[in-house]
């Protein structure tokens, strides 16, 4: 396997329904297709935790790639007993982030994952677990979406493209862009009403 996990995008059809305990046992195996499930089921969440902490989306890419490459070396163990594996995860990222902040003033010491757990806020990994379930909703819905809308919605809301990086990277005109984003998320907001679902992304 080469260093770093799969980028986005890559095909995990096999694999895609299983839950993230079955993905892990795969995992401890050596099957190389269940992190990529797991990297395309998680890997935007962390982007999205470490862009917020870090600013940058250089260090937020690293770091992403850090965490799912020491998932597959099994150099992380997740423990079952201790909470959800999404709430791990998410602990772990905020670990590299805290990490890489503290290494930006080297007077101050590198923190260990253990120090981490015991200073998380109870209510953010739930809220981090909140935001897995309801992404999990608009993922669904979105695959009824013609795919024009569907794509750019997916690099807005789950790669954090704005209006004209999406432009840019599909070679459409930027008022189609909105437009189908805007189109979208009208959709998106009939299927789900109980969700709050805003603007992907900025012009």
């Amino acid at each position: 396997m080469r260093r770093g996990p799969p980028t986005p995008g890559a095909k995990t059809s096999s694999g895609a329904m299983e839950t993230d305990g079955d993905l892990l046992r795969r995992l401890s195996e050596r099957e190389t297709l269940a992190l990529e499930v797991l990297y395309a089921r998680y890997a935007s969440y962390v982007m999205g935790i470490s862009l917020r902490m870090l600013a940058s989306r250089e260090e937020a890419e690293e770091v992403v790639q850090d965490v799912f490459w020491q998932l597959w070396k099994a150099e992380l163990a997740y423990d079952p007993t201790r909470g959800r594996f999404s709430t791990w995860l998410f602990s772990v990222a905020r670990f590299r982030c805290l990490d890489r902040l503290r290494s930006r003033e080297r007077a101050l010491p590198r923190a260990s994952l253990h120090e981490l757990e015991a200073t998380a806020a109870p209510d953010d990994q739930e809220a981090e677990t909140c935001l897995v379930e309801r992404q999990k909703e608009v993922r669904a819905v979105l695959t009824s979406l013609p795919g024009d809308q569907r794509t750019a919605i997916e690099l807005a809301f789950f790669h954090g493209l704005t209006h004209g990086e999406i432009a840019e990277r599909t070679g459409e005109a930027l008022g189609t862009v909105k437009s189908r984003i805007r189109r979208g998320l009208i959709r998106l907001r009939d299927a789900l009403p109980h969700l709050e679902i805003g603007r992907g992304g900025e012009s």
